[in-house]
């Protein structure tokens, strides 16, 4: 298995879509990207 197959299998993909509102949600979504909260951990 390569590198790109193992990558797609084994890492979240995140789709967001801001429909409006306070940015609460946006600024959230990126908190929970940054290396102290890392999803793939």
């Amino acid at each position: 298995m390569g590198i790109t197959m193992w990558s797609r299998l084994r890492s979240p993909w995140l789709l967001h879509f801001n429909t409006g509102g306070c940015n609460g949600c946006d600024i959230e979504v990126l908190a929970a990207l940054t290396p102290r909260y890392d999803l793939e951990r």
